[in-house]
């Protein structure tokens, strides 16, 4: 974004201006929630993933594009969820910056009134953006982790038919041999 489109848009300026404090203020929130993941996790390991949230999230509320953070957050999403993660740590993630965010802008605008209601339109439509984005990938990774499931469940059970066929089968022929011996 170029500094004439900075002067032009409050929000993006405003985003711009105040990462380092939502960063921080994201990070002190999420190290004292009660989530197990984030929980009095080291600043310096949670603070360049909420950057990295942050700046997609930027991205998404300046366009008005909420694929950016989509894009974003069902790629970690997906990462997450297969370091066990709960959904609801992540949408904790996601809350938590929207949160911040939501309260940096509703302070910087409110002297605008009505006039700022387009640019926290867009913050609304980044947040429902990531938390759409979620869900989706909750659910395919669920489905996924069913389908494996299903085979796994299918092999076993077709070992289980061989191998008691086998020991019916010797069974059968020890009481033939028993039954024979009589």
């Amino acid at each position: 974004m170029t500094h004439q489109d900075l002067a032009k848009d409050a929000l993006a300026r405003l985003l711009y201006e105040a990462e380092e404090q939502i960063v921080q203020e994201a990070t002190s929130r999420l190290r004292t929630s009660s989530s197990p993941h984030y929980r009095g996790m080291e600043t310096i390991d949670l603070k360049p993933r909420i950057q990295d949230l942050f700046q997609a999230y930027r991205e998404s509320a300046i366009s008005g594009d909420p694929r950016f953070i989509a894009a974003f957050v069902a790629t970690i999403g997906r990462k997450r969820l297969r370091q066990e993660y709960s959904l609801e740590e992540l949408l904790l993630v996601v809350n938590v910056l929207s949160r911040v965010v939501w309260e940096t802008a509703a302070s910087a605008f409110h002297s605008r009134g009505a006039e700022a209601f387009g640019d926290l339109l867009r913050l609304a439509d980044a947040s429902l953006g990531a938390k759409d984005s979620l869900a989706r990938t909750y659910e395919e990774e669920i489905k996924q982790e069913r389908e494996a499931f299903a085979r796994l469940n299918k092999a076993f059970s077709e070992y289980l038919k061989v191998r008691y066929s086998e020991s019916d089968l010797r069974h059968s022929k020890e009481d033939q041999g028993n039954l024979d011996q009589a």
